[in-house]
C-alpha cells in the first residue's frame, strides 16, 4: 500500500512540477526532453505494475 501512495506522490509531484514550468517560470517548451522523459518513465511503470497485478 505504501508504495502505491509512494508512486501517487510522485505524480503528483511532476504535475506540480509541471504546472510550475507551464505559469510561473512559463519555459515548458525549453524543457520538453525532461517532460517527455518523465511520461515515458511513468507510463511504463504503469504498464509494468498493470501486467504484474493482470498475472497475479
Amino acid at each position: 500500500m505504501s508504495r502505491i501512495v509512494m508512486a501517487i506522490g510522485l505524480v503528483i509531484a511532476f504535475i506540480g512540477w509541471i504546472l510550475y514550468r507551464l505559469i510561473i517560470k512559463k519555459d515548458l517548451s525549453k524543457n520538453l526532453n525532461n517532460l517527455y522523459l518523465g511520461l515515458f518513465f511513468i507510463i511504463t511503470w504503469v504498464l509494468f505494475y498493470f501486467f504484474i497485478v493482470e498475472s497475479f
